[in-house]
């Protein structure tokens, strides 16, 4: 159960890592990290501070829209799913 729990962690992680990265230039590293050991699962997209506002979107409409593509991603598991975009 762990490992599978692991292997759909990845998948939510290779997405945003995807998305992320079609957002920004090829120079910019960024970093994303998964966290399924708390309730709701979390994470975490980190990238510096100067090309945070390209992941965010004005008003955060880019993060709304990456938030809602992570819900209805159709990777098969029930809970929650929190993406947090940190320094």
């Amino acid at each position: 159960m762990a490992e599978q729990r692991d292997e759909i962690l990845d998948e939510y992680v290779e997405l945003v890592q995807f998305m992320a990265s079609s957002l920004l230039e090829d120079d910019v590293e960024i970093e994303v990290r998964g966290h399924a050991d708390r309730d709701p699962w979390r994470i975490d997209l980190h990238v510096p501070e100067e090309h945070r506002g390209r992941v965010i979107g004005r008003g955060g409409r880019i993060a709304r829209a990456m938030r809602t593509l992570i819900d209805n991603s159709g990777i098969a598991y029930h809970d929650p799913v929190v993406l947090d975009i940190v320094d």
